[in-house]
Parts: C-alpha cells; structure tokens; sequence
C-alpha cells in the first residue's frame, strides 16, 4: 500500500493478501513491510505491487531483501503508469497510482487459478 492507504480496501478473496500502509506522506517503514511478508508468506511464494515513489520503491525494496535472507519467497513488481505526467523524462516519473488497481486484480485472479509467482 506504501504511503496510499486506499490499497487496504482490496485485501480479500481473488486480491491483495495485506497492504501496509505508512504515515501520511510517508512509505511504510522495512520493518512493517516484513512483518507482512512473513505473516502471508508461503510456498508459492509472495509478490508485492509497489507504486512507483522513491520511499516506496526503496522500504519495499529493502524489505524484500530482508525476506530472502529468511528464505521467504518473494518478488516485486513496479506499477509506473500515469497519464497525469505526459513525459517519462519528468524526474519523479510516472507514480502508477490508477494502473495499481487492474494490477492487484490480474495478480490476485492468477494466484487464485494456482499460476507460480514466475508467471
């Protein structure tokens, strides 16, 4: 969910499996980010749908690294689309804030149809 806390409404059946949300503002911090990951993790693994903001990129990413040194697998995917910003020479770039959503939904129905976190 990183600093958007909308994502907590998708948790359910077919979607997100928990979202983590920070401060206002704010990425969640690493450390609540694994806490997560190692709350819903399994064999199949875990794969975490990360907005595209500098503290969300790296908190998200950190995690993630922590999570392998556990041995809990684990991935991350990037959602940067935004029509709001017309060029991707723009130094934030684009956030992924609409695209996130449809990501949730295509991630959550293939893990509900049994596809691999490689798939």
């Amino acid at each position: 969910s990183g600093h958007e806390p909308a994502h907590g409404g998708f948790v359910g059946k077919g979607m997100l499996s928990a979202a983590v949300a920070g401060l206002v503002f704010a990425s969640p911090p690493p450390g609540a980010i694994l806490a997560a990951l190692r709350a819903i993790s399994s064999p199949a693994g875990t794969l975490m749908i990360v907005k595209n903001y500098t503290g969300d990129r790296l908190n998200f990413g950190i995690a993630a690294e922590r999570a392998k040194t556990e041995g809990i697998k684990v991935d991350m995917v990037i959602v940067g689309e935004d029509v709001a910003l017309p060029s991707t020479k723009k130094s934030a770039g684009r956030r992924g804030l609409c695209g996130t959503i449809l990501v949730h939904k295509i991630a959550g129905a293939l893990a509900e149809k049994g596809c691999s976190l490689e798939e």
